[in-house]
């Protein structure tokens, strides 16, 4: 279960990093689609972390608390303002970078407080 709480620990903080990649690429109007590794890790970590985060709840057998009700909020957050940020159609949108910036920051918080 330890290595399993560290694999979650560590693709969490990879998955932040790629995400602030990806926006200081697109406000700097580089195209970050071009490279196939930004393209696909994000998809790959996002699913580690969210799988390793699955694992954990059962392992642990926590039940419905106040804090995996906020992680979960802010989560479904992250992705509402990631894929606003980030729109094809749209382009970027550095109002919604930082909204899914400060999720992602708001769901390390209550991880690390609860």
């Amino acid at each position: 279960m330890i290595t399993l709480f560290y694999t979650h620990l560590g693709v969490a903080y990879l998955s932040l990093a790629l995400l602030l990649l990806r926006g200081v690429l697109s406000a700097k109007q580089v195209d970050w689609r071009a490279y196939k590794i930004l393209k696909i890790a994000p998809h790959i970590v996002d699913t580690v972390l969210l799988v390793s985060g699955i694992g954990l709840f059962v392992l642990v057998g926590y039940g419905i608390e106040a804090w995996l009700i906020a992680k979960l909020f802010f989560l479904i957050m992250y992705i509402f303002y990631g894929v606003k940020a980030f729109s094809k159609t749209r382009g970027f949108s550095l109002k919604h970078f930082i909204l899914a910036v400060v999720s992602f920051v708001m769901i390390m918080l209550v991880a690390t407080t609860k």
